[in-house]
């Protein structure tokens, strides 16, 4: 298992957080925090980038359902980035691609 760390940069109009290594029942309430810290402007992008994700369980699925539901809350909207094949076939079985804007690369937070 490969720990979860989570980094967050601001930029104009929005927020970038990475997560690296596994977001799994151990510390899926990690990133459901670090968007809670979040400090999105009013109609901010939130984008998580997970280029560098090496695995994800429903833990970590519901997280990400969280994190969305957080950041329209706000306002806001998310959109999850360089996501495996693996995690993107997940969410197409589960439907939850109809859900969560998934995107090859990291939009300019100036325009969504």
């Amino acid at each position: 298992m490969n720990p979860l760390t989570i980094t967050a940069s601001h930029a104009p109009g929005g927020l970038v957080l990475e997560a690296v290594g596994d977001l799994d029942h151990t510390n899926a309430q990690r990133l459901r925090h670090a968007a809670q810290e979040a400090e999105l402007p009013p109609g901010g992008l939130l984008v998580v980038d997970l280029s560098r994700l090496e695995f994800c369980d429903s833990s970590g699925i519901t997280a990400l359902i969280a994190v969305r539901n957080r950041a329209e809350a706000a306002g806001g909207a998310l959109v999850l980035v360089v996501v495996s094949a693996a995690l993107r076939r997940l969410l197409n079985l589960t439907g939850l691609d109809q859900v969560l804007d998934v995107r090859d690369a990291v939009p300019l937070l100036t325009d969504h």
